[in-house]
């Protein structure tokens, strides 16, 4: 069972304890005589709940030291401190809880057991309040004997990329041949078996392509360079 649980089912009980007693601690203040009997029993209650809020004091100081035993580099003094203010808590409650069965004696032995009753809840009280503070201040030296944890930025939404679909462009369909898609003979005005620019002119296809055609680049097109340069 680890510190934490403990410490809260000691509660608990010191809690429900310390219910049982008020409902009868003010009459038993208020009588100097009353039935013995009962009057022991909320003593022995109140010491009870005494001895459980000690206890649950006692491991609360206990965490607070172990935060400052494992504080992180540059968080001790501050962890230290509430550890010392816990430990106080706890020591206050021990001795409510001395009291409480001080008091518990009184009621068993004394002339009058209700007003060693009454002084027994009244330190069971003061152990619980004792008690809650060492355990508050153990919570506050586990926080600060560790770093905050950084903040995480927020991943920025990625925008979607269309796929982009490549695309080869040219003017030529590949392994084709023009000299079967054009007509030599009409282009070539001047009937010297070549094709110049201004022949070309009138052909899109030719004239974007000319200086690809014209492989040995002397500006005009041969019948053999329209067939074998697709």
């Amino acid at each position: 069972m680890n510190t934490a649980h403990t410490i809260n089912t000691k509660k608990v009980l010191a809690v429900a304890l310390l219910l049982a007693l008020a409902s009868s601690g003010t009459a038993l203040a208020q009588r100097t005589q009353g039935s013995p009997a009962k009057s022991q029993q909320q003593a022995e209650a109140a010491a009870q709940a005494a001895t459980a809020n000690a206890e649950a004091a006692r491991d609360s100081a206990q965490s607070a030291r172990d935060a400052t035993a494992n504080a992180a580099a540059g968080y001790g003094p501050q962890t230290s401190m509430h550890a010392s203010d816990a430990q106080d808590a706890a020591n206050r409650s021990v001795n409510a809880a001395h009291d409480a069965h001080a008091a518990q004696d009184v009621a068993a032995t004394g002339a009058n057991p209700a007003s060693g009753a009454a002084e027994a809840s009244e330190a069971a009280s003061a152990a619980s309040a004792a008690s809650a503070q060492a355990q508050q201040a153990a919570e506050a030296a586990v926080q600060a004997s560790t770093p905050p944890a950084p903040a995480v930025p927020a991943t920025p939404a990625v925008p979607a990329v269309a796929a982009k679909q490549q695309v080869n462009v040219t003017s030529i369909p590949p392994n084709s041949t023009l000299s079967t898609k054009v007509d030599f003979d009409s282009l070539d005005a001047d009937r010297d078996g070549n094709l110049s620019r201004t022949e070309v002119g009138t052909d899109t296809t030719l004239a974007i392509n000319f200086g690809r055609i014209d492989a040995d680049h002397n500006g005009r097109i041969s019948r053999k360079e329209l067939a074998g340069g697709m």
